[in-house]
């Protein structure tokens, strides 16, 4: 089957933005514990990484049920990242939202079944994805940031960038402003937000500088790649860069998983921990939290604990220095003890329990949202209530 130069390149574009979601679903899917969040990312990836793989097989091969199995992933996925941003936001969407989104999804699956082997027309209808991707959007963007943690703020400005991305370029699918369809690219800028999770850039400036290379380089090879075999038209050359592009993002996206986040917020975890003041548990926590993973830590203690029983509590620990939300639900024979720990953070909408000190109890509460990878956070966390338990131990008097 003879590919026009257009499809072609999406083909291949859409191959590396399968590559990218299914390798985060993956290592999602291996997880042995995951929380609710990450299960929906599961989900959205999982998703997403089918879609554009079976577009790909379908240009590939010409086989209309991949045609028709595009059609009904692509209409999921506003569903889907509509859940993950009620959850993420811990609130639901307005009813008129739900019923454009849903009903986009309902009449877009039938158009698939109904549609079979003519899934050009049909497709037609999945215009509908692209808007009810920028109505999550706005879902998002006009939220209500005081209710949620910094870091989970900073975790939903991430997606939202790449959300904005995703639905933008989801219009060139339908050659709307390109004659390449490059979605993909913004599903790739998904997948490198999930990977990133709590260190994810903040802003639009953090986010060009820190993929500033990933594009320098994509263009530069491009560029090389057009010097050897030197393209006839703009189309050509647009098509070398995109591929480039997408293929060095799907890199960036394996290596972020393969690395466990971002090395770069790591190495200011490391420095902000090095320099924090140790005289006094207070100041330590004030310099630790300023940063990811712990940034907007909240410390309770004393009267925060009162409807608390004092002994349950660093009991549901068990010896752990940290605890994430999703491992009190299992039975367990410290279920009494589990209960009340699981109720602190509910209470506090947080993922997290560290530590601090069981003489007095002193338990520091973190909210992390959107993270497909939490090991590496955790692993911070635990490092940081190292230090904590000894200078809460040293105020209390039980070491010198």
């Amino acid at each position: 089957m003879d590919l026009s130069l257009a499809d072609t390149t999406r083909m291949l574009v859409d191959g590396f933005g399968a590559m990218g979601a299914l390798a985060v679903a993956l290592v999602l899917w291996r997880r042995a514990r995951r929380s609710t969040v990450q299960n929906v990312l599961l989900v959205v990836f999982g998703l997403s990484g089918l879609f554009y793989l079976c577009r790909t097989l379908s240009m590939a091969t010409g086989i209309g049920a991949f045609g028709a199995l595009t059609l009904v992933l692509a209409c999921a996925l506003p569903t889907a990242a509509l859940l993950l941003s009620e959850i993420l936001l811990r609130r639901h969407a307005p009813l008129w939202v739900k019923i454009i989104i849903g009903g986009g999804t309902i009449l877009g699956i039938l158009a698939a079944l109904l549609a079979g082997s003519g899934i050009e027309p049909a497709f037609s209808l999945a215009i509908y994805v692209p808007c009810a991707l920028l109505i999550v959007l706005g879902f998002i963007v006009f939220r209500r940031r005081e209710s949620l943690s910094p870091m989970e703020n900073s975790t939903l400005n991430a997606y939202a960038r790449a959300l904005l991305a995703t639905g933008l370029l989801a219009l060139t699918d339908f050659h709307i402003g390109s004659p390449i369809g490059l979605s993909a690219l913004g599903m790739l800028g998904l997948a490198y937000a999930a990977a990133a999770g709590a260190n994810a850039p903040k802003g639009w400036l953090d986010t060009i500088k820190e993929l500033s290379l990933t594009f320098l380089t994509a263009i530069l090879l491009a560029g090389a790649l057009m010097l050897l075999d030197r393209p006839e038209t703009w189309l050509e050359a647009g098509s070398v860069l995109a591929v480039t592009i997408a293929a060095l993002l799907a890199l960036s996206v394996l290596l972020r998983l393969r690395s466990g986040g971002n090395d770069q917020q790591r190495r200011l975890f490391d420095q902000a921990l090095a320099n924090a003041d140790t005289t006094s548990l207070s100041g330590f926590i004030a310099d630790a939290a300023r940063v990811a993973p712990l940034e907007g830590l909240i410390l309770t203690e004393g009267h925060d604990l009162s409807d608390y029983d004092p002994a349950l509590l660093p009991a549901a620990f068990e010896g752990k220095p940290v605890v994430h939300l999703s491992s009190l639900w299992e039975d367990h024979p410290l279920a009494d003890a589990r209960e009340q720990l699981r109720d602190l953070l509910l209470r506090h909408n947080s993922t997290h329990a560290i530590l601090i000190g069981d003489r007095p109890v002193r338990i520091g509460l973190v909210a992390l949202g959107g993270s497909a990878l939490l090991d590496e956070d955790e692993r911070a966390m635990a490092l940081f209530q190292k230090t904590a338990a000894l200078l809460a131990a040293r105020e209390t008097g039980d070491i010198a």
